[in-house]
């Protein structure tokens, strides 16, 4: 996906070449509120970390919902478990950033929002009781998600996760253009080394006949 950018720049060189300009309009509009972020993973990371630090839930939501649409539903069962696990993780840490930021308010938003989805999870089950519970940094259910480690360790699994996603789903033809042409041209490349390799040999053997003729 390291092409993305360039293939955007070229796509919009030929859509100004061809007068394309109401095209060109909406493909700046979609650039600009693109969730994907070029498929480049660290900015994705930063738009959740966002979405967290000023508590805008419904955002947060929106994009991993893309992401699930147009991504995650396109991964093989097995990893059904890691994806939910990992959209978990990041709402508890919506909640952490809230709790240790007093703002017992979005906490309870994200309650009276979430309930629907989360109520008949196990992994939240213990979750519920948060808002009324006092230091839940040093409450066992709680602490390890208030730590530096856990929520470290959580951002560069996502960023692994979206990475490998990223390496390996299939890309649309026109992203193989540059790679294609690069082969083309190498094997142009070869195909004139061999053109003259033969020559060389074909020299060399009539040189050869002459010089056994003339003896």
């Amino acid at each position: 996906m390291a092409h993305v950018q360039f293939m955007d720049e070229i796509i919009r060189e030929y859509l100004l070449f061809r007068g394309f300009s109401s095209t060109i309009k909406a493909l700046d509009s979609d650039l600009k509120v693109d969730k994907e972020k070029s498929f480049r993973v660290d900015k994705i990371i930063d738009q959740f970390l966002q979405f967290i630090n000023i508590y805008d839930l419904n955002s947060l939501r929106e994009l991993w919902t893309h992401l699930e649409t147009h991504m995650f539903t396109k991964l093989e069962s097995h990893f059904n478990t890691a994806t939910k696990k990992l959209e978990n993780a990041v709402l508890k840490m919506y909640l952490v950033n809230a709790v240790v930021n007093s703002k017992p308010d979005k906490v309870m938003d994200f309650f009276m929002k979430m309930t629907p989805d989360l109520q008949n999870q196990s992994e939240w089950k213990d979750w519920f009781v948060l808002p009324y519970v006092k230091n839940p940094e040093e409450n066992p259910t709680f602490s390890l998600y208030f730590t530096k480690q856990w929520q470290d360790t959580l951002l560069v699994s996502l960023h692994n996760f979206l990475a490998s996603i990223f390496q390996y789903m299939p890309t649309p033809t026109l992203m193989h253009f540059e790679e294609d042409a690069n082969k083309i041209a190498k094997l142009e490349q070869r195909n004139e080394s061999l053109k003259k390799s033969f020559s060389a040999i074909n020299r060399q053997r009539a040189r050869n006949n002459c010089y056994s003729t003339t003896s």
